[in-house]
Formats: structure tokens, C-alpha cells, sequence
């Protein structure tokens, strides 16, 4: 009997469980047993697909980075006006979703960012390196709209993109201090005043 290939939709959909269960709880917090609970799966089929709890976050982390890279530059090419504007529109509706459900898988990166001083080297290194691609993809964002002349061009691209992840990464955790998003909405408001370009007109 030919022995049939691991069913591909199975283990994407523990990884997606996985990232809401971290996303709620945070990689530290989350035993296996809970892990195994949350996504329906045994202890056999699980270690099937991944070694261990350590390799199955960094994985999620990988999974859920490419997924949500695909959406943005899914959405931002649907969107209209200048490139700030659809940034704007983008974060916005990521505020949205947190409005709606505080525990939303969201910026799961962001949130697992603070516990990377306790994590093991290979989780510390997929964070750090999946946080130095996000911060490099804004970077981009923030040159294309230096371009065209809607941020400021006294700083550095790099230096705008830093602002706005840094940022962002301390109002998620503010979020969860005050069970709100208004931390979120509060950063945002300021951070396009700081970062838009000035008006000619002064």
C-alpha cells in the first residue's frame, strides 16, 4: 500500500490555529497540551508535521508573515489615492479588526516581539529575522511616498519605518494593558502628523 502525502490543508490549518492560540496567550504561556486541544489534533499527528513546540512557532511565525504579506500587497493594489493614503486606509482596518476582537491574530509578530528575550536562540532568530523584513518592507513603503513627496524627507526612510514599528509594536502592548484599541488609534493620529510631509503652504 503506498503510504499517501500529509495532507497540506491539515497542517496549515494547525499553523493558523496556532498563531490565534499565540496570539491570545503568547508563545510562553501556551503548553503542548493546549496546543493539541485548540487544534484538534493528537500528539502522533502533530509531531507528524513539526519536531517540537519551538519549531512550530517558528513556523507559524513564517506562516503567518507570508500570508499576511500576500493580503497587503493584495489590498494595496486594489486601493486608490496616493500611496500614504492606502497605508493610512491599510492600518486603519487593521485597528478595525482589533475594535472587533482585542485577541484577533492581528500583528502576530508584534505581539510575540516581547517575549524574545525569554525564547530559545532559533525562535529568537526567526523573530528577529521576520521583524528585520517587516522593517525593510516599510522602508520601502516610506521611500515610495518620499517620492512622492507625501512624508517628510528630513529623516530617512529607515528612520520613518523604525518610528512607525516601534511605534506600533508599543501600542499593541499598551492594547493589552487597557483591554482597548484606543492605544492603537491614539499612535496612529500622532504618527501621521509626525511623519507627513509639511504643507507648502505653510
Amino acid at each position: 500500500m503506498t503510504r499517501g502525502r500529509r495532507p497540506e490543508h491539515s497542517r496549515e490549518n494547525i499553523l493558523e490555529k496556532g498563531a490565534e492560540l499565540f496570539a491570545r496567550n503568547g508563545y510562553n504561556a501556551t503548553g503542548l497540551k493546549e496546543i493539541l486541544e485548540t487544534c484538534e489534533v493528537s500528539k502522533g499527528s502533530f509531531y507528524n508535521f513539526f519536531e517540537n513546540k519551538e519549531q512550530f512557532a517558528v513556523e507559524i511565525i513564517n506562516h503567518h508573515k507570508s500570508i499576511e504579506f500576500a493580503r497587503w500587497e493584495e489590498q494595496m493594489a486594489a486601493l486608490t489615492g496616493t500611496y500614504l493614503s492606502k497605508i493610512q486606509w491599510m492600518i486603519n482596518d487593521e485597528i478595525r479588526k482589533y475594535e472587533e476582537d482585542l485577541d484577533c491574530t492581528g500583528c502576530l509578530l508584534a505581539n510575540l516581539t516581547g517575549e524574545v528575550s525569554q525564547a530559545s536562540p532559533l525562535f529568537s532568530a526567526a523573530i528577529r529575522a521576520s521583524s528585520q523584513e517587516v522593517l525593510s518592507s516599510i522602508e520601502e513603503d516610506m521611500q515610495i511616498c518620499q517620492d512622492e513627496g507625501t512624508v517628510r524627507k528630513d529623516l530617512s526612510a529607515r528612520e520613518l519605518a523604525e518610528m512607525i514599528w516601534n511605534g506600533w509594536q508599543g501600542a499593541l502592548l499598551q492594547l493589552k494593558v487597557e483591554r482597548s484599541a484606543e492605544p492603537l488609534r491614539r499612535h496612529v493620529t500622532t504618527l501621521f502628523k509626525l511623519i507627513e510631509a509639511p504643507d507648502p503652504k505653510g
